[in-house]
């Protein structure tokens, strides 16, 4: 009897893959509001379910819809089934929400049109129309957030706050962490040792239950991954990227590591070790990258200009451009 436990369909591990594509894409309003209802939904005290288990309603998709769907439609389509299952709303009120969603819509494209085609088009400023998507998860996102805020889990005004403080977060606040760490070895330890209450030191807020800090050395190249999804330290370092939510790179990274660092055109020495390590639904990883040398000196404003989200994820190192 083979006792091995049996491969979700999810878990990219190991898997073969093609390149990793490191493009940077902006992130759309439509993903925005997906995030923020979910992230809110969350942290509601009206909320009946845990982290865990939307991150498990993510993964029990289907095969054929897990594949099929962006990395924001899988995280609404995910509440949608947990809002469902766990009571706090019923199918009817979902679809009702969409059916009421799509007729606002359809009456708006009507007005919209009427209007454009009146206009002046040789008036130096027409209007620009800005098109979001308008497929069945754009609908299920809008009648969610409509739905939640009626039911008292968030405010509208709690839901742009979070999007405006995912927007300004960046890599910011993890390049000052970086820099405190070059620049005062007891806050290093502090950082090494409990990296949560190393940004509570520096008034950085976490969501996640632990951060994990982890040292580059001369001996050592860290690199971070998340296998099943997307576990990452937003507010250290901003939202995640394409690339690393993206099958290619969380199949390939824990196989075949220094060929994928390639590919982000960082060449690790073979003589140094390479550690990969795959985040989880309660803990982060943050690489605490290397100094360059001939840093000695500068101000923490300029060192923190060579601390990237790239290094800090550790598909890069910290360089002193020429």
């Amino acid at each position: 009897m083979n006792d091995a436990p049996h491969r979700q369909h999810h878990d990219m591990g190991g898997l073969p893959g093609g390149p990793v594509d490191p493009t940077d894409r902006a992130f759309e309003p439509w993903q925005k509001r997906i995030e923020a209802t979910v992230r809110l939904a969350l942290m509601s005290p009206k909320n009946r379910f845990t982290v865990d288990q939307f991150r498990r309603a993510i993964e029990e998709l289907p095969a054929r819809q897990y594949d099929s769907l962006t990395y924001f439609e899988k995280w609404i389509a995910a509440l949608s089934n947990l809002l469902v299952s766990r009571g706090a709303l019923a199918q009817v009120e979902i679809d009702g929400g969409m059916a009421r969603r799509a007729a606002a819509g359809a009456a708006h494209d009507a007005a919209d049109d009427h209007a454009h085609d009146d206009h002046d088009h040789g008036h130096a400023h027409a209007p620009i129309r800005v098109e979001e998507p308008k497929g069945p998860y754009q609908a299920l996102a809008d009648a969610l957030y409509a739905l939640l805020i009626a039911k008292g889990y968030f405010t509208p005004a709690q839901h742009r706050e979070l999007i405006e403080a995912i927007d300004s977060s960046g890599p910011a606040a993890g390049a000052r962490l970086v820099v405190r760490a070059w620049t005062d070895p007891e806050f290093k330890r502090r950082l090494l040792d409990d990296g949560r209450a190393a940004c509570k030191e520096l008034g950085i807020a976490l969501n996640e239950v632990n951060l994990v800090t982890v040292e580059n050395t001369e001996r050592v190249h860290n690199v971070v991954v998340c296998t099943l999804c997307s576990c990452y330290p937003v507010f250290i370092l901003g939202r995640p990227p394409d690339w690393y939510k993206s099958a290619a790179y969380r199949s390939r990274v824990v196989r075949e590591p220094r060929a994928v660092l390639d590919e982000f055109g960082t060449e690790i020495a073979p003589e140094r070790e390479l550690r990969v390590h795959d985040s989880t639904a309660d803990m982060r990883y943050l690489v605490l990258p290397m100094r360059p040398r001939g840093t000695e000196g500068w101000s923490a404003e300029r060192l923190e200009t060579l601390v990237t989200r790239d290094t800090m994820v550790g598909v890069a190192e910290c360089r002193v451009r020429p």
